[in-house]
């Protein structure tokens, strides 16, 4: 993860500094990629109830974590002959690795989740499920994940912001 945090600092320093200045092609990418994040639903587990919270399961965010590298990995291969390399497919990549960092916990909490449920649970069973399958250590990482992609992402609306006000 080091690798992606330090694309991430790279990003924002040459930001601030004013020796980057996103490319059209680059705020087109950041444009189209923030769109579709935001527009990504949320996804439930087959059989999972809705959460009585507007927050949702935790088992949501890490699915919307998996979702989301898929998208990232998507754009910057279908920009990659307009975009090679640079700060923008560096951060977005950087946003892509963190988010894939969550794929393996996606496809563990799917397969115990079909092992373990014959018969959709009510809300409260789907709780005590999360409770035993996330602990709290477990959760704290998400929520530490959750945070350096919240950092990624106020770069890449930073670089937009530059790109379309540096001119």
């Amino acid at each position: 993860m080091s690798h992606a945090v330090d694309a991430v600092d790279a990003a924002a320093i040459a930001l601030n500094e004013r020796s980057w200045t996103p490319s059209d092609y680059e705020l087109t990418l950041a444009r189209d990629f923030l769109t579709r994040r935001d527009g990504l639903p949320p996804r439930l587990l087959p059989g999972m109830p809705a959460c009585p919270s507007p927050q949702g399961w935790v088992t949501q965010h890490v699915l919307w974590l998996e979702d989301v590298s898929h998208l990232a990995d998507g754009l910057l291969a279908a920009w990659h002959d307009w975009l090679a390399d640079g700060p923008m497919v560096a951060l977005l990549a950087a946003y892509a690795n963190l988010a894939r960092s969550a794929v393996p916990l996606a496809a563990q909490l799917a397969q115990d989740w079909a092992a373990e449920w014959q018969a959709p649970p009510s809300a409260q069973e789907t709780s005590w499920w999360e409770d035993w399958r996330l602990p709290a250590e477990q959760r704290r990482q998400i929520d530490a994940l959750t945070d350096r992609l919240i950092m990624a992402g106020a770069v890449v609306v930073m670089a937009v912001n530059r790109g379309e006000t540096g001119r």
